[in-house]
């Protein structure tokens, strides 16, 4: 899309590369970058290994990001290297980041009274939560002790999120949303989907080029299935963006029904199915 936004996205964890936890994270930032009107331009994984980390960092920046979000690595263990990785790549310094240690102190004493801990105690490995590139602005976790970390380098920025799904995503949700929208500015993305039949994939190519050569702001996906015995099965996804919410579901709509008609006229049965 033409005038968007370059968003990558690096995740961080040996447990990612050698399969032990699937990568759920660049999935998930995917669809919800998607639905805000962007499409992420790359995903990389790299282990724990500061070298690694900053080479991945300094890669994306060659392209031109506007906008890095990286996963994992942002905890108070040995292997937890994202922010290490992150200073080497800038050039900057690791220092105690004091708003990001009263935001530390503040969960860690709310913790111990409730009673989740013993007693509140500033540890080594809590401070390196707090330890953070220069110039570096901590991001509130509304449910975890690490917080995010926002770093402005020239025209990029770059974000580093905790690993754990539900931290990373109630972080995204309140602080890293607002922040693409309003890079993305006013585009709105309608999706349907349909199920198609009796049609192999060679004999629908042609009328998925003419309607993406027709429609420039449509995008059309197959997806071919072969589960349903020698019938050949198809999912097509249509997503179309748009200034307007209005404008992108009308124009959804519509060519969700000439591809419904035309998919019938070569023989092909189709179901519209709900995303």
């Amino acid at each position: 899309m033409v005038g968007l936004p370059r968003i990558e996205i690096i995740c961080v964890g040996n447990e990612l590369l050698t399969g032990l936890t699937e990568n759920t994270n660049a999935t998930w930032l995917s669809q919800q970058i998607y639905k805000l009107g962007c499409v992420v331009a790359r995903h990389t994984v790299v282990g724990d290994d500061a070298d690694c980390i900053a080479e991945a960092i300094k890669e994306s920046l060659k392209r031109h990001t506007d906008l890095l979000l990286i996963t994992g690595g942002l905890g108070p263990t040995y292997d937890d290297k994202t922010l290490e990785g992150v200073a080497k790549a800038l050039r900057k310094k690791l220092e105690v980041n004091h708003l990001a240690l009263k935001q530390i102190e503040a969960k860690y004493m709310e913790l111990a009274e409730k009673g989740i801990i013993a007693k509140f105690e500033l540890t080594s490995a809590r401070v390196k939560m707090a330890t953070l590139p220069s110039n570096s602005t901590p991001i509130r976790n509304p449910i975890g002790t690490a917080p995010a970390v926002m770093i402005n380098y020239k025209t990029s920025k770059i974000i580093c999120l905790p690993g754990v799904p539900t931290e990373m995503k109630a972080i995204f949700a309140e602080s890293i949303a607002p922040i693409i929208k309003q890079m993305v500015g006013n585009l709105f993305v309608a999706e349907g989907c349909l199920e198609v039949k009796r049609l192999p994939e060679s004999s629908l190519a042609p009328l998925l080029d003419k309607f993406v050569k027709k429609q420039r702001s449509v995008y059309i996906k197959s997806h071919p299935c072969w589960f349903e015995g020698s019938e050949p099965l198809l999912e097509i996804y249509v997503s179309v963006t748009k200034p307007s919410r209005a404008e992108a579901e009308a124009l959804k709509e519509e060519v969700i029904s000439e591809l419904t008609t035309a998919i019938c006229e070569v023989g092909g049965k189709v179901e519209r199915r709900r995303l």
